[in-house]
This record gives C-alpha cells, structure tokens and sequence, in this order.
C-alpha cells in the first residue's frame, strides 16, 4: 500500500505540473510536453492501479483509491505550504529530460 501511495502522489505531482500556474512557473510552453506529462502521469497512475497487492477485484480499487486520496492530500498540503520546492523534482527532471540548445 505504501509503494502505490508514492506511485499516485509522483503522478498527482506531474498532473499538477501541467496546470496553468505551476507550468509558468516550471517553463513548460510546448504543448507536446503538456501533453507528454500528462501522459506520463497517467501511466504512473496505472502502475499504482496494478501494484496495490490485490487481485483485481473491487479489494484493489478501493485500495488505489485510499492510496490515491492519501497521495492527494498529501500533495495539495504541500503545494498550499511549498509549491517551489514541492515541484523540485519536476524541475529537475524536465533539465534532464530537454534536449540541450
């Protein structure tokens, strides 16, 4: 529970990363890479999904969910006390990601 508690807290942090506010703040003007993080961010969603430690029955969507609020709250608390440094990581991986010019 805990691994997919991190898994949907990374994905809420790159779905929060491609909003209005925090893309100004972090440089992201390409579409593409709006829709790249967005992408992305789903597919971290999806891993939380199939690692919750559940057969897929209504037991591992109820526990995505929990781990999927917890992660929420966690991340809007954050965001609300340190936005800049909640979205470091972000930051850190779109220099590695673009390409040098």
């Amino acid at each position: 529970m805990l691994e997919a508690t991190i898994l949907c807290f990374f994905g809420w942090l790159l779905l929060a990363a491609t909003s209005f506010r925090y893309r100004r703040d972090l440089g992201i003007a390409a579409p593409s890479a709006i829709r790249a993080l967005r992408l992305v961010a789903a597919l971290v969603l999806t891993a939380a999904l199939f690692h919750c430690g559940a057969p897929l029955t209504g037991e591992r969507f109820v526990r995505f969910l929990g781990a999927a609020s917890i992660a929420g709250v966690a991340l809007v608390m954050l965001l609300s006390f340190k936005p800049a440094e909640t979205m470091q990581p972000v930051r850190i991986a779109l220099k590695a990601v673009r390409p040098r010019g």
